[in-house]
C-alpha cells in the first residue's frame, strides 16, 4: 500500500485530489497544509496541519518510497510581482528547500508536481502545444511553474527520485471554489447575481478547459505508473480550445440567462492555449472523458459552489 502526502490540501486542487485519492486508490494519504482540507472533517485522521509546509516536519522518516502530490504554491495566474527576484525568494526557493529538506530526511520515492499548461509555454507557436513545444512564460506565474520543473527536475536526476510534472490546462468543476479564481465559477457567479463581467482581452482567445474528474483520474494514473526516466513531463488538458465567447454563450444557453459584460486589455494572458494529451494517452493510456457542455451541465445542476 503506497504512502501518499498531498501538500496544499486546503486549497482547490489540493481538496479535490485528496477526496478523490482517498476514495479511488488504498493508498494511505495525508492532507498538509497551513489550514485543514475543507472536504475532510476537521479531526479526520488523515488531516495534517502544520505552521509551514517547507521544512517538512510533516514526513515521516520510514516513509522513504512515498508519494508527494505537490499541489502547493501560487494560485493566482495574473499575480503579479515587483521583481524576478521577489519572486524566486519568496515563492521558488522555499520550495525547493521543502524537497532539500524531505530529501535530508531519507525520502526517495516519487514526486507529482502540479504546473501550469496555460502558462509555463507562453504565446504558442502552433496547436495543440505539445510537451516538446518552446517554453516561454510571459506571465510570473508561468515563469514561478517552470523555474520549479526544472530545479525540481536537476534534483530528481542528481539526488535520485522519480518526478512527474503535470501541466495541467484549466481545471473547472471542483465543489469548491475561490473568489476571483477560475473563469467558468467567476462566470457563472456573473450570471446569477446579474453583474458585471470582465472580458480580458476580445474574448477570441482559445482556452483549454479540463473537468476536475479527468484531472484526479490522470493523478492517480501517476501514482502507480513504472517510471522509464527520473522525469517525465505530461500535458493534462482536453486539448479542445474554446473561445471566452462561445463559453459565454454556452453558458448562457444552459443557464438560460443573459450576461453583462465590459472589455478590459490583455496584459499578462497568451494569445491561446490549446494542450496535445498524446503522451499522456501514450504513457499513462489516459483521455479526458467529459466534454465541456457536459461538466458546465454538471455545475449548473449542482448549483453553486461554496467559497474557500
Amino acid at each position: 500500500m503506497a504512502d501518499v502526502y498531498i501538500t496544499g490540501a486546503s486549497g482547490v486542487l489540493g481538496a479535490e485530489l485528496t477526496l478523490h485519492l482517498m476514495q479511488d486508490t488504498g493508498s494511505s494519504l495525508w492532507a498538509v497544509s497551513r489550514k485543514p482540507c475543507p472536504l475532510l472533517p476537521t479531526d479526520h485522521p488523515a488531516q495534517i496541519i502544520v505552521d509551514s509546509l517547507f521544512d517538512a516536519n510533516w514526513f515521516t522518516h520510514g516513509h522513504r518510497q512515498a508519494t508527494i502530490l505537490h499541489c502547493a504554491g501560487l494560485s493566482d495566474p495574473r499575480q503579479h510581482f515587483p521583481s524576478v527576484a521577489t519572486l524566486t525568494q519568496d515563492h521558488i526557493q522555499p520550495h525547493i528547500a521543502m524537497i532539500e529538506a524531505l530529501l535530508t530526511r531519507g525520502w526517495r520515492g516519487r514526486l507529482i508536481f502540479l504546473s501550469s499548461g496555460g502558462t509555463v509555454y507562453g504565446n504558442p507557436l502552433r496547436l495543440p502545444i505539445p510537451e516538446t513545444h518552446p517554453t516561454a512564460p510571459i506571465s510570473h506565474y508561468g515563469l514561478h511553474k517552470l523555474l520549479l520543473e526544472h530545479a525540481m527536475a536537476h534534483l530528481a536526476i542528481t539526488r535520485g527520485f522519480e518526478l512527474i510534472i503535470l501541466r495541467v490546462s484549466n481545471p473547472y468543476g471542483s465543489t469548491l471554489t475561490k473568489p476571483n479564481q477560475g473563469v467558468i465559477p467567476i462566470l457563472f457567479r456573473a450570471y446569477h447575481t446579474d453583474s458585471l463581467f470582465q472580458i480580458i482581452g476580445d474574448g477570441a482567445a482559445l482556452r483549454d478547459y479540463l473537468h476536475i474528474t479527468d484531472l484526479c483520474r490522470a493523478v492517480s494514473l501517476c501514482l502507480n505508473h513504472q517510471m522509464q526516466t527520473p522525469v517525465l513531463t505530461l500535458n493534462i488538458g482536453s486539448g479542445t480550445g474554446t473561445t471566452l465567447a462561445a463559453l459565454i454563450t454556452l453558458i448562457g444557453d444552459l443557464t438560460h440567462q443573459r450576461l453583462r459584460t465590459h472589455h478590459i486589455p490583455a496584459i499578462h494572458d497568451v494569445h491561446s492555449n490549446v494542450l496535445c494529451n498524446r503522451r499522456a494517452e501514450t504513457v499513462l493510456g489516459w483521455q479526458p472523458q467529459v466534454p465541456l457542455r457536459e461538466g458546465l451541465h454538471r455545475h449548473v445542476t449542482r448549483g453553486d459552489p461554496p467559497a474557500l
